[in-house]
């Protein structure tokens, strides 16, 4: 099978562009909208300011959860929608997207009722040819079992299964590519300057790419403000849609996460009133979080503090949340940001609604423009559908049936399917290459055979240099720091070493035309963007 089309960045500079449906955000909620709108038989173009899937979406717990945690706020549709994608996705996202156990802790009268009504719920689980993909009813593990699991320390525990996908990034650069195969004219690195309009209606937007300083207007029949956190931001930026910004508010929630050396084979999770906490297995480490904190600031001064790290270890230990205690030498990467809860002016951000929703502005005075808040990985697909199809009717857009649901996306494939040899490559290389690039393995593997420099890996779970020269060439990467965490999964296990981070700014820099001075700020940028921060 031929790879599937590569992603190309788009040059919206300088001109005109008219199309259906301008998507603002490249995120996975924008991603998926794009692909929709497109495979549907829409014009599509979609911007984004920075990378794709850099923000909030790469904030991730990395779960395609059936929304277990959802049974508590007795939110049964939200359950039943995320089981049937949970399904979805591990059928168009084989390489993406796989089960994962879970052990419940010491699970009393309520969780057991709620894992029977899970299992009931999630009936049609194993509706999917890929016994791979298929899912057990829950079962009670006794102290043996949990030990032989790692977790000693547990007295009893429900084992139940949901989903993980190792490669978040990946499955946003999936949906994208999916609509650029569709059509989609796409870029990251354009920001949107003005939203455009008159008479009661938007009709697109201005545009600025960062690379080559450029402007150009696009427009729309109907724009989709699909920025998370920044959501109010983007209207609040332009005279035409200010109004519709509405107060900022009061709170929005901090998620962080953190990735240690393991600590289990197996996930525990651990959900209350008040919030969740899991600790995973993850390319042979342990990701930890998240943390549920109110933050009251603006969204552009939110970072990362190594403040904020050491109070997590520090409840971590003091609540005994892991078997073993942590420190900061344990930490090997640490990651977090905003989530774009549908926001409200309280402080409980965790029972805040996490159900997507498409604010129509029309209902403000304002046609053409819509605002995609909330929503998690596991249900983009489905909001996307739901919030085309909405579109469609409102604006007059004439759309196809969706078959997104049923449609591998762009460069997934089942592992184990397409790779033809390995060429005497370490088995997990080829595994892990097979997992992070699906239909295109083949040809980051035949990069590495043909050129033993490239097959040297870099991370200890094998990933080789080729992929940062097949990224570079093939992914509209911006920057090292774009390579690293949102296209190869090099970085998101801690800052590589030194004389690896100058090789692999040398293998981008000869792929995308980098000087010296290019590279040296490049290695510079990465070293301070990747690990634990310092202050």
């Amino acid at each position: 099978m031929s790879p599937a089309p590569r992603l190309r960045r788009n040059d919206f500079g300088g001109r005109t562009t008219t199309v259906d449906v301008l998507v603002i955000g490249g995120g996975i909620t924008g991603a998926a909208i794009a692909y929709e709108a497109a495979s549907r038989g829409l014009d599509v173009a979609l911007v984004e300011r920075s990378d794709f899937g850099g923000a909030t979406s790469a904030a991730t717990g990395k779960l395609i959860h059936g929304g277990l945690r959802y049974l508590k706020q007795f939110d049964i549709r939200l359950v039943r929608e995320s089981l049937a994608e949970r399904r979805t996705l591990m059928s168009i996202a084989p390489n993406l997207v796989s089960p994962i156990p879970m052990v419940l802790p010491d699970p009393g009268i309520v969780e057991r009722l709620g894992l029977t009504t899970y299992d009931l719920l999630s009936a049609d689980r194993n509706r999917i040819g890929d016994p791979t993909k298929h899912i057990p009813r829950h079962r009670i593990l006794d102290h043996d079992e949990l030990a032989a699991r790692g977790l000693a320390d547990l007295h009893s525990g429900a084992l139940f299964h949901d989903a993980m996908m190792a490669f978040p990034e990946r499955l946003t650069l999936a949906f994208l590519r999916s609509a650029a195969e569709h059509g989609a004219l796409v870029a990251n690195g354009v920001a949107v300057q003005t939203i455009i309009g008159g008479g009661g209606r938007v009709v697109g937007a201005h545009i600025c790419d960062r690379l080559t300083g450029e402007v150009g207007e696009v427009r729309a029949r109907v724009t989709v403000n699909a920025t998370g956190p920044w959501a109010r931001d983007v209207l609040a930026g332009s005279p035409l849609t200010e109004t519709l910004a509405g107060p900022p508010p009061t709170v929005r929630s901090e998620g962080i996460y953190l990735v240690t050396r393991e600590l289990s084979t197996t996930m525990v999770l651990t959900v209350s009133g008040h919030g969740h906490f899991s600790f995973a297995p993850w390319r042979g480490l342990s990701l930890i979080g998240p943390t549920e904190t109110p933050y009251r600031g603006a969204v552009e001064d939110w970072r990362l503090t190594r403040a904020s790290i050491e109070t997590f270890l520090d409840a971590i230990n003091s609540a005994s949340m892991v078997p073993v205690r942590l420190d900061l030498d344990d930490v090997v990467a640490a990651y977090g940001g905003l989530r774009p809860l549908t926001e409200q002016n309280g402080e409980d951000t965790y029972n805040a609604s996490r159900a997507s929703e498409l604010v129509d502005h029309r209902r403000d005075g304002l046609a053409g423009i819509v605002t995609a808040t909330g929503g998690k990985y596991t249900n983009s697909r489905a909001f996307a559908q739901k919030a085309v199809t909405t579109l469609s009717e409102r604006e007059g857009l004439s759309v196809r049936r969706s078959s997104s649901a049923s449609t591998l996306l762009a460069g997934c494939l089942p592992t184990g399917e397409h790779v033809r040899q390995a060429g005497g490559l370490d088995a997990r290389t080829v595994a892990i290459v097979e997992q992070i690039f699906g239909s295109d393995a083949d040809d980051v593997l035949a990069r590495a055979i043909e050129r033993p420099d490239l097959a040297r890996t870099v991370t200890h779970d094998g990933i080789p240099l080729a992929a940062v020269a097949h990224s570079a060439r093939h992914e509209s990467p911006r920057t090292l720091l774009d390579l690293l965490l949102r296209r190869t999964g090099i970085g998101t296990v801690g800052r590589p070493a030194d004389d690896d981070l100058t090789e692999m700014a040398q293998i981008a820099g000869a792929e995308l035309g980098w000087d010296a001075a290019r590279i040296t700020r490049e290695i510079a940028d990465a070293r301070a963007g990747l690990g634990v921060p310092v202050d």
